[in-house]
C-alpha cells in the first residue's frame, strides 16, 4: 500500500524513521511529510490529497501539538481524501478513547509501539479484511464506541528491528551532523507527571511487557558505524533513550565501554554523544569515564530539589543526588543542563523558595523553570481528577495550585517570564545551547587555536553564570511579589506584574547582546577551523565495507545470539546481501549540510490550551486571513499538553474562536534544535478570584519605512488594553501602534499590555526588523 507518514521535523524524526522502515520491510511505500507548524495544514492536506495515498499515519507523539494533527485529519476529509486515516505515538496511545470518539476523522489509532501493530494494519487494510483481528489497535465500534482489539506484547528483541529510515539529510551542529538514535526503550522510574512511563506501564498491563529493554551494544554501534562512515568521518549522536544511562553506574560504564569496542572494530573514530539520565545515576568517576567515551552533553532529570516538590512529583528521594549529579558533570567537562518543575499542585512558596536556591548553587548550569501537567492517564492526572481539581479537556487540563499565593506566583511568572523562557530565539533557549556549542567546538575543533578557545569558553560560562543567577534574582522578585501582596488588589497585582515583566524584558535585551556576541564569535572560531579542517559530505573509503560487514552480521544475528562475536570484514567485491535494515541506511544520498546550527538544549513548550468546545473543526483549509489565537501561558515540562476549559470552575472566555491559517506557509527557523514553537490555539481562562486570570493574546508586528525607521503594531488582544512601551533607541507614539528607530542591531522595543484580565508583555528585537 501507499502511506503516508506525517510527523514533527524540528530535527530527523527517529519515531517516524522507525515506522516507516518497519512499513517498508513488510513491502509497502512510505512518504514521510514533516508538519513543523499549524500554519502548513491547509498545505500539507492539499498534499496528501494530490499524492492520493491510501492510508495516512500522524505521528502524534506529544500532547500539545494534538489539536493540530487533529485539525489536520480533519483539513484531508475537507479537500475529500477518504482513505483511512490512523495515528499513532505516546499520546493517541494514552487518550485513544477520547481521539476516537471525538474525531470522526481518525478511524484507528496503533497503540503502544507500532513496528508490528502498523505493518500489520497495512496488510489486512490492503487485503480487505475485518481490523478486529490486528492485535495493538483501538478502533471505531459500533454506534462509535471507541474499543481496542487483542493486546500486543511489546517487541523483546529490539536487535529484531529494522533500522530507523534515515529521510533527510542531517541536521549539522558547527558542521558536524547531528544524528539522532536509539539505543534503548522504557524507564524504570514512577515519575507522577511523566507520560512515558504511563505509555510503557499501560504497555505491559494492556498486552505484557518488560519496562526497560535495551538493543545489544553490538547492534547500536553498527547502525551508528554505518550512520558515521556515510556522513564522511565525523558525528553527534543524540540518545533518545528515556534513559541514557543504567540505574548501576558500573553497568552503564560497562555498556558504553562495549559500545566504544564495537565502534573501534568499524572503523569508527571521532564520535560524540548526547543523553539524558535520573541524577541518581551518574556519579564523579562514571561522568569522567563518560567524557573520555565521547559524552559531551547530558540532560539531568532534576526536575523539583524541594522535599515536598520530590515526593509530590513521585521522583523519591533524589534530593540527597541532585547537587552532587551537576557537580560531576561540571568536574568532567561534560555540558549538563536541566529544568525545574518549580509549580505543581501542591507547591508552596518555601517550595519554590527552594528550586531557586539550588539555581544559586548551580549557575553554571542553564536551567528553565515550568509546571508540572497532567498528562492524560499519568497518576498526576488520575490523583487530581480524584481531588476534583481538574480543569480542561482530553486536549489537555489544566488546574489550579491548592495554595492561592503560590498560584498567583504561577501567574506572575507566566505573564512576566514568557519570552525570557520561552520565545523560540529567547534568553533562556540560546544559553541552554551555549556550554554545548562550546563542547562541540572543543570536541571537534580544538586543535585549531586552543588558547582563543579556552577564552571563548570563559566568556560562555561567565554568560552562563550571570544569566542563571540573573534569572533567580529576578524569580525571587516575582516570590517576594506573591508572598506580600493583597491578593484581592488584582489592580496592583496587574501593575506590579507589568513592571517586573518590563525589567526582565529590559535584561533580556542586555543579555540578547552579550548572546549576539558570544555566538558571533563562537561563529568566526568555527569557520575558520572549518576552513582549515572543511566538512566532509561524502561516504568514507570504508563505508562500503563496513555496510556490507553490517549486512552479513544481521543476516547472521542467530549466531551471533549464540555466541559468536567476531567476523571477519568482508571483501570490497562481494555483493551486499539484500537486507530492508540496511536499506533504510542507504536509500539516500549522503547526509549534506542542512544549514549551520548553533542550537539550544531541549527548550520546553509552554502551557497552552485547547478548548474543544470552541472552533474545532476546519471547515475549508483553504488560505484565510483568520488568525490563530494563542494564548501564551507559563511553560511546562516535557512536551506540553494543552489546557482547556471544560469544568465548570474555570470560566469561558467571551473572545471569538479563532480558526487555524491553515494554508499560509511561514518559513520554519531551524537554527535551534529541540524548540517549540507556540502554537497554541486558545488556552482556558483561569478563575478569577486571583488576578491574571485571562491574559491578553498579542504580538507585535513591524514594517520598516524607506528611512529604516519601524512602524510597530500591537496584534491581538480585546479592543480595550492599555500599553506601556519601553525601549532602547527612540519609540513615537502610544496605544497600538508606534514609529521605533532603534540605534543598533542589538536594539530591543517591549510593550506591556493590559486587559481587564491579565497582562502580557511582548518584545522586537532590532535584529530582527524586516529589511
Amino acid at each position: 500500500m501507499r502511506v503516508s507518514i506525517v510527523g514533527a521535523d524540528f530535527e530527523e524524526n527517529l519515531g517516524v524513521g522507525m515506522i516507516a522502515a518497519a512499513a517498508e520491510a513488510a513491502g509497502h511505500r512510505v512518504d514521510i511529510v514533516p508538519f513543523a507548524h499549524p500554519r502548513e495544514v491547509g498545505r500539507i492536506a492539499r498534499r496528501i490529497a494530490d499524492a492520493a495515498p491510501d492510508v495516512v499515519g500522524l505521528s502524534m507523539q506529544f500532547q500539545h501539538r494534538a489539536y493540530e494533527f487533529l485539525q489536520l485529519a480533519r483539513a484531508l476529509r475537507a479537500v475529500g481524501f477518504d482513505g483511512h486515516i490512523t495515528c499513532g505515538g505516546q499520546y493517541p496511545t494514552l487518550a485513544w478513547s477520547e481521539v476516537l470518539e471525538q474525531n470522526e476523522a481518525v478511524d484507528s489509532v496503533v497503540l503502544h509501539e507500532g513496528e508490528h501493530s502498523f505493518p500489520e494494519l497495512l496488510d489486512a487494510l490492503s487485503a480487505r479484511r475485518t481490523l478486529d483481528d490486528v492485535a495493538g489497535l483501538a478502533l471505531r465500534g459500533p454506534g462509535g464506541q471507541a474499543l481496542r482489539t487483542t493486546g500486543r506484547a511489546l517487541t523483546h528483541d529490539l536487535d529484531a528491528l529494522p533500522f530507523a529510515r534515515r529521510y533527510r539529510a542531517h541536521n549539522r551542529h558547527v558542521g558536524v551532523p547531528f544524528i539522532p538514535i536509539m539505543g534503548s526503550r522504557g524507564c524504570w522510574g514512577s515519575c507522577a507527571y511523566c507520560s512515558i512511563t504511563t505509555f510503557y506501564r499501560d504497555a505491559r498491563d494492556y498486552g505484557g511487557a518488560k519496562l526497560l529493554r535495551h538493543r545489544s551494544a553490538e547492534n547500536v554501534a553498527a547502525e551508528m558505524a554505518l550512520l558515521w562512515h556515510q556522513c564522511g568521518g565525523r558525528a553527534v549522536f543524540c540518545f533518545h533513550d528515556d534513559n541514557f544511562l543504567l540505574p548501576k553506574p558500573d553497568a552503564s560504564l560497562a555498556r558504553l565501554q562495549e559500545i566504544r569496542r564495537w565502534l573501534d572494530s568499524y572503523g569508527v573514530g571521532e564520535v560524540a554523544m548526547i543523553g539524558k539520565c535520573r541524577p541518581e545515576c551518574i556519579t564523579p568517576e562514571l561522568a569522567k569515564a563518560m567524557r573520555e567515551l565521547g559524552v559531551i552533553r547530558v540532560y539531568v532529570g532534576i526536575e523539583n530539589v524541594s522535599e515536598g516538590g520530590s515526593l509530590h512529583l513521585g521522583r523519591g528521594k533524589q534530593t540527597q543526588h541532585v547537587d552532587a549529579a551537576l557537580d560531576a558533570c561540571r568536574e568532567a567537562n561534560i555540558f549538563g543542563c536541566y529544568n525545574l518543575l518549580i509549580f505543581e499542585p501542591d507547591a508552596t512558596l518555601d517550595d519554590v523558595a527552594d528550586n531557586i536556591a539550588f539555581i544559586r548553587r548551580h549557575p553554571g548550569h542553564p536551567v528553565n523553570f515550568c509546571r508540572a501537567e497532567p498528562y492524560i492517564a499519568t497518576p498526576l492526572h488520575e490523583r487530581m481528577a480524584d481531588r476534583d481539581m481538574l480543569g480542561g479537556s482530553y486536549l489537555g487540563f489544566d488546574y489550579r495550585i491548592e495554595d492561592d499565593r503560590t498560584e498567583l506566583l504561577f501567574r506572575i511568572a507566566a505573564a512576566a517570564f514568557r519570552q525570557r523562557n520561552f520565545a523560540t530565539d529567547g534568553v533562556h533557549n540560546r544559553y541552554m545551547g551555549l556550554g554545548y556549542n562550546v563542547q562541540l567546538l572543543q570536541y571537534f575543533y580544538a586543535e585549531h587555536n586552543p588558547r582563543r578557545l579556552a577564552r571563548l569558553s570563559e566568556v560562555a560560562d561567565e554568560l552562563t553564570c550571570d544569566i542563571a543567577s540573573e534569572t533567580a534574582d529576578l524569580l525571587e522578585e516575582a516570590l517576594e511579589l506573591a508572598r506580600v501582596i493583597d491578593l484581592d488588589d488584582h489592580d496592583r497585582v496587574a501593575r506590579e506584574t507589568a513592571l517586573l515583566g518590563l525589567r526582565v524584558a529590559r535584561a533580556d535585551g542586555v543579555m540578547q547582546a552579550r548572546l549576539d556576541a558570544i555566538y558571533g564569535e563562537l561563529a568566526k572560531y568555527s569557520d575558520a577551523a572549518r576552513q582549515q579542517n572543511p566538512d566532509v559530505t561524502q561516504p568514507t573509503s570504508s563505508f562500503r565495507r563496513v555496510l556490507q560487514r553490517v549486512a552479513q552480521s544481521m543476516a547472521l544475528g542467530a549466531l551471533v545470539a549464540g555466541g559468536v562475536t567476531t567476523m571477519a570484514a568482508c571483501d570490497d567485491e562481494r555483493p551486499v546481501p539484500g537486507d530492508a535494515k540496511m536499506e533504510s541506511i542507504v536509500v539516500d544520498p549522503a547526509p549534506v549540510d542542512a544549514g549551520r546550527d548553533f542550537p539550544v538544549a531541549d527548550p520546553l513548550p509552554q502551557d497552552a490550551g485547547v478548548d474543544q468546545r470552541r472552533d474545532f473543526p476546519i471547515a475549508d483549509p483553504a488560505p484565510s486571513d483568520a488568525s490563530v489565537d494563542q494564548r501564551p501561558d507559563f511553560p511546562i515540562a516535557d512536551p506540553a499538553p494543552s489546557d482547556a476549559s471544560a469544568h465548570n470552575m474555570y470560566q469561558q472566555s467571551e473572545s471569538p474562536s479563532q480558526t487555524l491559517r491553515a494554508a499560509v506557509d511561514v518559513p520554519i527557523k531551524k537554527d535551534l534544535i529541540d524548540k517549540w514553537t507556540d502554537s497554541s490555539p486558545r488556552r482556558a481562562v483561569r478563575t478569577s478570584d486571583l488576578g491574571l486570570f485571562d491574559a491578553p493574546v498579542v504580538t507585535l508586528e513591524a514594517d520598516r519605512d524607506a528611512d529604516g525607521q519601524a512602524h510597530v503594531r500591537l496584534v491581538g488582544g480585546p479592543a480595550a488594553v492599555t500599553t506601556r512601551w519601553q525601549c532602547e533607541g527612540r519609540v513615537e507614539g502610544e496605544g497600538r501602534e508606534v514609529l521605533w528607530v532603534p540605534e543598533s542591531t542589538s536594539d530591543h522595543l517591549t510593550c506591556a499590555v493590559r486587559s481587564d484580565g491579565g497582562i502580557a508583555v511582548v518584545s522586537l528585537r532590532a535584529v530582527d526588523l524586516p529589511g
